[in-house]
Order: C-alpha cells, then sequence, then structure tokens
C-alpha cells in the first residue's frame, strides 16, 4: 500500500482518490517547493528581505486565477 504526502480534496471537500492524481499532485507541490525554495535563496543572497519576499509570493499565490476557460 502506498502513502501519500499530502490528502488533496475536492470543491466539494471530498477526498482524491486516484492514485494518478495523487501522484501528479504531490510531484507538482515538490517542484514548486523546490522552485520557491531557489528563488528565496536566491533573493536572501542578493540582500532581499525574508519576509518581503515570502509577502510578494504570498500575493503572487492570492492573485492567481485558473487559466483554463470552462
Amino acid at each position: 500500500m502506498k502513502f501519500n504526502k499530502h490528502i488533496w480534496k475536492t470543491k466539494s471537500k471530498e477526498i482524491i482518490s486516484c492514485d494518478e492524481k495523487l501522484k501528479i499532485l504531490d510531484e507538482n507541490l515538490i517542484e514548486i517547493e523546490n522552485i520557491f525554495q531557489s528563488a528565496m535563496d536566491d533573493a536572501i543572497l542578493m540582500g532581499c528581505d525574508e519576509n518581503d519576499f515570502k509577502s510578494k509570493v504570498i500575493k503572487l499565490i492570492k492573485n492567481s486565477k485558473f487559466s483554463f476557460s470552462k
């Protein structure tokens, strides 16, 4: 039995159980985590304040929208 790192839910709060979907969702989150860490490290090495960088990323996330037409 395989255990996933995260529990993913639908808009209606149902747990997603499809192994392939879970694999893709977990892989995407790991990729985002790695890109974020690299970008934050670069920003801090270039003199940016860590909290200022994080607040900009949070704003970016809050302003993101679903990009496919419905």
